[in-house]
């Protein structure tokens, strides 16, 4: 099996996408995959959902709002995926020009501690597509990578400093993949609950500071 990550993005080749629209689908998920197929968009890796197929992969597919932000899920074959690559960076522009100053105080500070951060959810997947993915209420949901628990803990603070129009959420991702729900991870360390929730491409589990401690970066 590719060593894919959760939250990794994946372009399928010409004839995965044909074989994708044969199979049975509704009208609205016809018209989905036919604007994903035409216009080359990427789907992203998620948990699981066959967990003893060795050459399975599960794929997420997002709908914009003009889909009433459907989700597609997908099944598809090592060999039918043709490029990976990942979800955009945080820019300090992403929110307007009024929140630059934030944005770019927080990636420099960031910068500093060799980490980065991705953009997914639907400010994610606006830039990706270039339809309406964001509400009102959205989240803008990020994925800092990070390469260590002590790394992953001053992270934690720049997010929790971080005063935007909308609510900072999202996790903190390890070099092996798996990630962590920032806020958890802030109550983990501030001694507010005894473990959290690990998420990886081949599950979840809930795991103390010494698990975490124990895996490999």
């Amino acid at each position: 099996m590719r060593p894919l990550h959760r939250n990794q993005l994946v372009w399928l080749s010409e004839g995965a996408w044909q074989r994708v629209r044969a199979r049975a689908w509704d009208a609205q998920a016809q018209s989905i995959l036919a604007h994903w197929h035409t216009q080359k968009l990427p789907l992203v890796v998620c948990r699981q959902r066959v967990p003893d197929s060795p050459d399975s992969i599960s794929l997420g597919l997002p709908a914009p709002l003009q889909w009433e932000r459907r989700k597609l899920a997908l099944e598809v074959l090592d060999a039918d995926i043709e490029q990976v690559g990942h979800f955009p960076l945080l820019t300090p522009a992403l929110l307007g020009s009024a929140h630059v100053a934030e944005l770019q105080d927080f990636l420099s500070q960031l910068l500093e501690l060799h980490g980065t951060a991705r953009v997914y959810g639907s400010y994610g997947w606006q830039q990706l597509t270039g339809l309406p993915c964001v509400r009102d209420v959205s989240d803008l949901d990020l994925i800092v990578e990070v390469p260590d628990l002590d790394i992953a803990g001053q992270a934690v603070w720049l997010l929790r400093g971080l005063r935007t129009s909308c609510r900072a959420d999202g996790e903190l991702q390890f070099p092996d993949g798996s990630a962590v729900a920032w806020r958890e991870y802030a109550q983990l360390i501030g001694g507010k609950v005894e473990r959290v929730l690990v998420k990886s491409r081949a599950g979840v589990q809930l795991s103390c500071m010494e698990s975490l401690q124990a895996m490999p970066c």
